[in-house]
C-alpha cells in the first residue's frame, strides 16, 4: 500500500473582518450615545446584540475552527461584553443596574482587555495593538465615570475613536485583499 501525501488548502474568508467590523459599528454608536448624540437606548442595545454579538461571535468560532486562539478568545469573549451589556440595558428583571455595579463590570472588561492589548504587542499588527489600547482606555474610562469621577464626554470620545480605529482594521484587510496597501 502506497501512501499520498494530501494538501488541504483554507480558502475560507478572514473572519477578523467581520469581528472588527462588529466591534467598529457597535462602538461607533456607543461612544456617539456616550457624546449625548444618540439618545435612544435602543440603539445602542440593538447594535450591541445584532452587531457586536453575533458578529464578533462568528468571527470568533470561524477563527477558533482555524486554530488562531487569540483572535477566538478575543472577538468571541468581546460578544459576550455585547451581549451581557445590551442585557444590562434592556434590565427586563428589577431595577436597573446601579453605577458602582457598572463600574466593576467594565473594570473586570478592562482588566481582559489589557491582558489581550500586552499578548498582542507580540503579533505586530499595529492596527490591532491601537485598537486594544483604545479599547482599555475606554473600559477604564467608563469605569472611572461610573464610579462617580465626570469625565463629561471623554468616555463617548475614547469610544468612538476606538470603534474608528476598528473600522479602520476591518477595511484595511479587505482592501488590501483588493489590491490596496494600507498600513495594518
Amino acid at each position: 500500500m502506497s501512501e499520498t501525501n494530501v494538501k488541504i488548502s483554507d480558502v475560507t474568508a478572514n473572519s477578523a473582518v467581520l469581528g472588527f467590523a462588529g466591534l467598529a459599528l457597535a462602538a461607533i454608536i456607543l461612544g456617539l450615545q456616550g457624546m449625548g448624540l444618540i439618545t435612544d437606548a435602543i440603539v445602542v442595545v440593538s447594535m450591541s446584540i445584532f452587531i457586536g454579538g453575533f458578529a464578533q461571535t462568528f468571527a470568533g468560532l470561524q477563527l477558533w475552527r482555524k486554530g488562531n486562539n487569540f483572535a477566538a478568545t478575543a472577538f468571541t469573549a468581546f460578544s459576550l461584553f455585547w451581549f451581557s451589556f445590551a442585557y444590562i440595558l434592556i434590565t427586563p428583571y428589577g431595577e436597573p443596574a446601579g453605577a458602582a455595579s457598572l463600574a466593576w463590570y467594565l473594570l473586570v472588561w478592562g482588566i481582559f482587555a489589557t491582558g489581550l492589548t500586552v499578548g498582542s504587542l507580540k503579533l505586530g499588527s499595529k492596527s490591532l495593538i491601537v485598537v486594544l489600547i483604545l479599547l482599555d482606555l475606554t473600559f477604564f474610562s467608563t469605569t472611572v465615570a461610573f464610579f462617580g469621577i465626570n469625565l463629561s464626554i471623554l468616555p463617548g470620545v475614547i469610544t468612538l475613536i476606538m470603534g474608528l480605529a476598528a473600522l479602520y482594521t476591518s477595511l484595511s484587510i479587505i482592501l488590501n485583499e483588493c489590491g490596496y496597501k494600507l498600513p495594518n
